[in-house]
């Protein structure tokens, strides 16, 4: 990671702060000698210029009044930060240039940690004061041995399915197919299979994260794969549980009625290749409004969002994701700046733009709430997309109403989190390519798909999922 220096432009704009505040500023910092603090995420795109607006916003008032000067980067993708952390971690102590604030998950997290070189957050902020955020945020960021604070959540995501409803309504006018349907993991996969036979041989449906609805499953059907208690990870892998999840997703996959074919299923959903998706609400932004099939004219679209499936009578279970704040151990002082700075961001208003703005969920309790972000929407004159409204409107209801599932991280979890992503869907994405070479021989649907789905098919699969986890637990 390149060495930080503050540039002059800063320099001069920090100097000119303290025009109207001389000597000493609030906490004891001092006004001619801020404490700067770096901030290093992934984020791009809308995130990114909402999160420089709100550091520029900060800066001009409660740090011009504490004399804290906040300066956010951007590494450009999640890959590229870790590798940079990773890498300056493997590096001497003394070398080391870590920024003051990073993003990051728990997994990402536990080495650092583990080498005593994360503030426990807990020690800057009250007990009253975290009770003001969703408990299961809290929770998630507590790791290591006793359990301390130190992943802050400042904005989360989840799942919801997007609906391209222009083109479901001319499917439903002719086949009676109901939304309702789409509520259930079966029910959908019914659903498509009936889309299938109406459209000539056209996906209904595919989504982005396999693993969050393999683990996430999994949790719902009565079983988290992965139980970690003091330190050690049991594997558990109930036939029945990994056999609905098979059955609900690589048989309707092998039998074309979903499907994956651009890098996220948005974009599938723009080039018409299929009409039903399920991806992160962090990505409103980016869902289709607009229909483009081969080299025709685009077409507009009504795009409906709806909750995430879950499977007939279980407790609904909906994945909790997005990345926190690690705070670097430093000085007091500088741990004490950055605790103001995610203060003062995770505080409702604040917050609830970052989230209109980028789609994000607000972290704490009371700003989960669509009356109260209209509210901040009205007063601030923000302009929001639609889709990205009932984005949010939906993601809340999920939030406040589903049990919220994250995968607790443990050492390798995660290599064991990209073999769950890979290992279902590559297996169906490569057999449906041996069903379409059979049926472009002449071969019927079932005849296609006959010796794929078998008993033995699936114990192949479920062995070598099972080997491979066990091994990566094991290394």
């Amino acid at each position: 990671m390149k060495k930080r220096i503050v540039c002059a432009c800063i320099i001069a704009l920090v100097t000119g702060m303290t025009a109207g505040c001389a000597g000493k500023a609030g906490n004891g910092a001092d006004a001619d000698n801020p404490t700067v603090i770096e901030i290093e995420t992934y984020y791009n795109g809308a995130a990114k210029i909402a999160l420089d607006e709100l550091v520029e916003e900060f800066n001009d008032t409660v740090g011009d009044e504490k004399g804290i000067f906040v300066k956010a980067s951007s590494s450009g993708d999640m890959g590229e930060l870790f590798q940079n952390l990773e890498n300056e971690l493997e590096k001497e102590e003394e070398d080391r240039d870590l920024p003051d604030i990073f993003s990051c998950y728990g997994s990402n997290a536990m080495e650092f940690e583990e080498e005593g070189l994360l503030a426990d957050l807990d020690d800057y902020f009250t007990k009253d004061e975290l009770d003001e955020y969703v408990d299961e945020y809290i929770e998630e960021g507590r790791i290591g041995k006793d359990k301390p604070l130190v992943v802050f959540p400042i904005a989360k995501s989840t799942e919801v399915m997007t609906i391209n409803k222009t083109d479901w309504d001319k499917f439903a006018l002719e086949t009676g197919s109901d939304l309702r349907q789409l509520s259930t993991w079966e029910g959908l996969a019914d659903t498509a299979e009936a889309f299938y036979e109406w459209s000539g041989g056209k996906a209904l449906f595919g989504r982005d994260a396999y693993a969050n609805y393999m683990l996430a499953g999994a949790h719902q059907l009565g079983e988290d794969m992965f139980e970690v208690k003091d330190g050690k990870v049991a594997i558990q892998m109930d036939r029945d549980v990994m056999k609905k999840l098979w059955d609900n997703y690589y048989v309707p996959y092998v039998n074309g009625y979903y499907t994956s074919i651009g890098r996220f299923r948005s974009d599938d959903m723009k080039t018409g290749d299929l009409i039903v998706a399920i991806g992160s609400s962090s990505g409103g932004s980016y869902y289709a409004q607009e229909v483009t099939v081969g080299d025709n004219d685009p077409y507009p679209i009504e795009t409906m969002v709806m909750p995430v499936p879950n499977f007939e009578g279980a407790e609904a279970v909906v994945t909790q994701q997005g990345a926190g704040m690690a705070v670097v151990k430093s000085e007091k002082e500088k741990e004490e700046a950055a605790a103001t700075f995610l203060k003062w961001f995770t505080d409702v208003d604040a917050n609830s733009r970052f989230s209109m703005a980028s789609s994000y969920l607000p972290v704490k309790k009371s700003a989960n709430d669509m009356e109260l972000l209209e509210k901040i929407v009205k007063e601030n004159n923000i302009e929001w997309n639609d889709i990205v409204r009932d984005t949010i409107e939906v993601a809340f209801e999920e939030c406040n109403t589903y049990d919220l599932y994250t995968m607790t991280p443990f050492k390798g979890s995660d290599s064991c989190r990209y073999i769950i992503e890979d290992s279902l869907q590559k297996k169906a994405a490569a057999d449906r390519e041996t069903v379409v070479e059979q049926l472009g021989a002449g071969k019927s649907q079932e005849e296609a798909v006959s010796g794929l789905l078998t008993e033995e098919n699936f114990e192949i699969w479920y062995n070598e999922l099972s080997t491979q986890l066990k091994e990566a637990v094991q290394s």
